[in-house]
């Protein structure tokens, strides 16, 4: 395994392990309390932290593997035979990422604190993030740092190529030596 891999699997296992963290230490509703106005008083959370670094690794897992493989379309390095794989590889890992920066984001987002109450049948609710959010973008994000390093691997692959064909002995190149 080269170098950029390593970075990207270690990048990849960091933005999974904040994502779970967030999804761990995000608000519950039990948390929430409404005061007299009608105001939601949140806890403090190291939620929004975490989601935004574990977005912020998901994208520079991103950004190395698209700079160590180039252009996928103008400047094909790979076999033929590869080149299919790797572009099947290369667009589940866009979906993956995609989704998983996506998941992330928003649960960053709501679990922001909203400061006032919706009132609902003569009820105050607070918005609170629904559980597996977070835990679905680390999931992704896990997913997206594979397909991206197979992607990579695939890219980078030497395939089947003229340049390792085995010698053809018993073929003369040349002027015979004797007369025919």
């Amino acid at each position: 395994m080269d170098i950029t891999s390593i970075i990207v699997v270690l990048l990849g296992i960091i933005s999974v392990a904040t994502g779970f963290a967030a999804e761990f230490t995000r608000v519950e509703a039990s948390e929430v309390t409404v005061d007299v106005y009608g105001r939601c008083s949140y806890p403090s959370s190291p939620a929004l932290l975490l989601g935004i670094a574990s977005a912020v690794t998901l994208l520079i897992d991103k950004i190395i593997i698209n700079v160590a493989t180039g252009c996928f379309c103008c400047k094909p390095r790979t076999a033929p035979s590869n080149r299919s794989k790797a572009l099947c590889f290369y667009i589940v890992f866009w979906i993956t990422f995609i989704i998983a920066i996506g998941l992330l984001l928003t649960g960053v987002k709501l679990n922001e604190r909203h400061d006032d109450a919706v009132v609902k049948n003569g009820y105050y609710y607070c918005y609170v993030i629904k559980p597996g959010v977070f835990a679905g973008g680390a999931v992704l994000a896990g997913l997206s740092c594979i397909f991206g390093v197979v992607y990579y691997r695939t890219v980078n692959s030497k395939g089947k190529n003229a340049d390792s064909a085995q010698n053809q002995g018993g073929i003369a190149m040349a002027h015979p030596q004797f007369p025919v």
